[in-house]
């Protein structure tokens, strides 16, 4: 059996096609996921609205409002990016060459207005509202100091209360719900390694075509010989977890090491997520390398599914994530029968949850997919007669 398992290891290695298939692509594929959405993120920040401010002395003249500009555009999270002109004939022609949101400004009334520009930025765009909400925060500001101004003009004088009212009322407090920031670029990746965890199932696949005599002479020998064949395919399907999970750990070792893909800290778990994902991969290589058919027809059935199972992954863009997730909500027991997945259910988990109890539970439901596997391994395995050796 010990002679069965190192045999194993040492011929399936030998095969270029299933190495490629199982490091090679998935590593060219964490790195093509990483060149096309490591700024992905940084596209759905808020971003400092530009608008071009008229700075004359009516502007000067309104209370607050240098400062207030000055206060919102030097937080850390700058809502406004203003550039300063002279005069409204400056500002409008700055704004006409483009870049701009329109510009602020205050006339010989007083009175503050906002002039938009449609043109580039549409009347959907968030830069418009928050230039909207600063100027219509300041103007109920201004409106409220005037009036308690006529009703108690002592009241005006109080420091404490002027500072108050210049302060916005904050009447909601931000939550984050997860563990970790929301990233949309971690499920890819994550999608990629549930379709890279199937792939490693094609080292049983082979082991097994090797145990049927029907596929080469080394099958038709190894039938013969005496070595039972429950104890050939154990070895077979040991040697192929251990290679299977040797490619899992060097793929998940260049996405953490080399691309600093996160993980929500969980670095443990993402290894018995692997472990329990190259297991089940390994009982469904191996189930289809049994069925009867050719050694070809089942690397080309295994490809198929595994190209379909990552489709409800959403390893092909938002598309396949949004088709995914509807799926998944309607369907639940489609996403547990689907191991590609699961194992991206779990890697998530582990990203958005503190503690270790989802992903325990979907490692089970993995679990009994591989068991549900290694019993198709069994009864197809023990009801296949041969005619002639």
């Amino acid at each position: 059996m010990r002679a069965t398992f190192v045999y194993t290891l040492k011929t399936v290695v030998r095969e270029t096609s299933v190495l490629e298939w199982a490091i090679i692509f998935p590593l060219v594929l964490y790195t093509l996921f990483y060149v096309m959405f490591a700024n992905l993120d940084s596209v759905y920040q808020a971003l400092a609205a530009p608008v071009v401010v008229v700075q004359d002395q009516n502007f000067e003249d309104a209370p607050g409002l240098a400062e207030l500009i000055d206060a919102v555009a030097g937080q850390d999270q700058p809502w406004l990016d203003p550039t300063y002109v002279d005069s409204a004939a400056e500002a409008a022609e700055l704004v006409d060459q483009g870049g701009y949101y329109g510009y602020i400004a205050v006339d010989a009334q007083g009175a503050l207005r906002y002039d938009r520009d449609w043109r580039e930025y549409g009347s959907t765009d968030p830069g418009h509202g928050i230039v909207e909400a600063i100027c219509s925060g300041y103007l109920q500001n201004v409106a409220l100091i005037r009036d308690l101004a006529a009703a108690d003009p002592a009241a005006v004088s109080n420091p404490a209360l002027m500072e108050r009212l210049a302060t916005a009322p904050q009447f909601t407090k931000a939550v984050q719900l997860t563990a970790n920031r929301p990233s949309d670029s971690v499920r890819y990746f994550y999608a990629a390694m549930g379709f890279a965890a199937f792939q490693a199932g094609s080292f049983a696949l082979v082991a097994m075509g090797r145990l049927k005599p029907n596929v080469s002479a080394v099958g038709g020998r190894r039938t013969v010989a005496a070595l039972p064949r429950g104890r050939q395919i154990a070895a077979s399907l040991g040697a192929s977890w251990v290679l299977a999970l040797a490619t899992l750990l060097v793929g998940f070792a260049y996405l953490r090491l080399a691309l600093s893909i996160e993980f929500g800290g969980k670095e443990l778990g993402v290894v018995a997520t692997l472990a329990v994902a190259s297991l089940v991969a390994t009982a469904v290589g191996a189930a289809m390398g049994s069925l009867p058919i050719r050694a070809a027809a089942a690397s080309g059935l295994a490809a198929v599914v595994a190209c379909a199972l990552s489709l409800f992954a959403g390893l092909y863009g938002q598309g396949s994530q949004d088709l995914g997730d509807l799926v998944a909500e309607h369907a639940p027991w489609s996403a547990w029968a689907n191991p590609v997945r699961q194992v991206y259910d779990a890697l998530f988990s582990l990203y958005c949850y503190d503690t270790y109890g989802p992903m325990l539970r979907i490692l089970a439901q993995l679990a009994v997919l591989g068991l549900a596997a290694a019993a198709v391994v069994f009864l197809v395995s023990r009801r296949q007669r041969y005619e002639h050796l």
